[in-house]
């Protein structure tokens, strides 16, 4: 892989993850359900808890979130940083980062949140898309 296809493999992978956080906080399933693999993978993990899932398949993730987003009243902000890449192959990846999730509501803003995500990707098509997420998170919200 020559240095220049490493550079856009991780930019474009770096906006897949920003495409995934923009579509939940946009509310737009659709862009957030496009950033995965049809048979991906998402668990959200919680120390002294069951956690989340695993949810499994595009459709059902989509459907767990857009439930999510049903229950909150307040403007989500996932600020998604510090992106590491464990692994860059031509057509897989493995990338960590963390997580600031914010949220504004009767003109509030606070941290409801802070973690890291493990993203295993794959590219297809040309694309790169999550295949299997995790989130774990520093706290209870």
């Amino acid at each position: 892989m020559t240095e220049f296809a490493q550079v856009h493999d991780r930019l474009m992978i770096v906006e897949t993850l920003n495409r995934y956080a923009w579509g939940y906080d946009s509310r737009d399933l659709e862009l957030l359900g496009s950033t995965f693999t049809d048979n991906g993978v998402f668990t959200i993990e919680l120390a002294g808890t069951d956690g989340w899932g695993p949810y499994t398949g595009r459709q059902q993730i989509v459907e767990w979130l857009a439930g999510i987003m049903a229950q909150q009243t307040d403007q989500r902000r996932h600020i998604v940083t510090n992106a590491i890449f464990r692994t860059l192959l031509p057509e897989s990846a493995v990338v960590d980062s963390f997580l600031s999730l914010t949220a504004v509501e009767k003109g509030a803003i606070r941290l409801v949140c802070t973690g890291t995500y493990h993203d295993e990707m794959v590219k297809l098509g040309g694309r790169w898309l999550i295949q299997h997420k995790v989130l774990r998170l520093d706290n209870s919200f």
